[in-house]
């Protein structure tokens, strides 16, 4: 059962749209091609699938725990945003331009080339996917900040950056200290990922308050110290978070990275990262 329900009887109501992204994405899975593993530094394992169902999966809980405080919000980001009922082939263009535009302003990219989108193509329970191929000559610090981002892409809230391990450990300190801490953690959780970044003191903060041993605070300051919600925080807090808040490009579709190749470039650190990332829309 999954960690909320054994706290809550949650009522349904509001979250169709992400009941059904789960199940399209259940049935999806198995028909799409391993995503390839390797290790660069700082930049860690590549998204998969999986990991942004389980992502849906929590997105749909937490809907429902907070439908009466903010009605149909999450419903709504995920249905204009990261699983779109059909993929904004503009929005994706624009996505990859401002990467560039940032990247080549800071010295971390050379070239990019034009960015090909496929015909979309549907599976076999309706959902749909359009392959998006793209190259870059690009120093290690431009590599690890585009694989990052596609790899938060689709992420909403707090609680869809972190691991399930990582929420359980939480969970599990919270049940050891203070069980009334469960209410203030799901609203850290639930919160908007972009808010969260632009002001995560007082998202913190708030959520300290409701603790007063090392038990908890222990583990969480850990969390934020080591957890892709850090990695995210450096992120969107440079040019890239405010050039897509500015031109309105966050949050992002799902994706997972299908292909990808690197090989070395003219000069040390630099590489020449050769790109194909799958982006999933619902069913019309």
């Amino acid at each position: 059962m999954p960690f909320f329900a054994k706290h809550h009887r949650l009522l349904g109501g509001g979250t169709a749209l992400l009941a059904v992204s789960v199940m399209l994405i259940v049935s999806h899975i198995n028909t799409i091609a391993e995503v390839k593993e390797f290790s660069v530094p700082l930049v860690g394992q590549l998204p998969e699938l999986e990991r942004k169902l389980d992502v849906l999966k929590q997105q749909v809980e937490l809907t429902e725990l907070h439908a009466v405080t903010r009605p149909g919000s999450m419903q709504e980001k995920v249905e204009v945003f990261a699983l779109p009922k059909e993929t904004d082939v503009s929005r994706i263009i624009a996505t990859f331009e401002v990467v560039r535009d940032v990247l080549e302003r800071n010295g971390y990219l050379a070239d990019m080339s034009s960015v090909d989108i496929s015909e979309e193509r549907e599976g076999p329970d309706g959902i749909r996917s359009r392959d998006v191929s793209v190259e870059f000559v690009v120093h290690d610090e431009g590599l690890k900040t585009i694989l990052l981002l596609v790899e938060i892409g689709g992420l909403l809230t707090i609680g869809d950056v972190l691991t399930e391990e990582e929420t359980a450990l939480l969970l599990h300190r919270i049940e050891q200290e203070n069980p009334s801490g469960l209410i203030p953690f799901e609203q850290f959780l639930s919160a908007d990922l972009l808010r969260y970044i632009e002001d995560s003191k007082t998202y913190e903060e708030q959520l300290r308050r409701s603790f007063s041993s090392t038990t908890f605070l222990n583990a969480f300051e850990n969390v934020l110290r080591t957890s892709l919600l850090y990695d995210s925080k450096v992120l969107l807090r440079g040019g890239i978070g405010e050039a897509l808040s500015t031109y309105k490009l966050w949050p992002l579709q799902i994706m997972a990275v299908k292909e990808v190749s690197i090989q070395p470039g003219s000069a040390e650190k630099w590489n020449r990262l050769g790109l194909t990332v799958e982006v999933f829309s619902a069913d019309s």
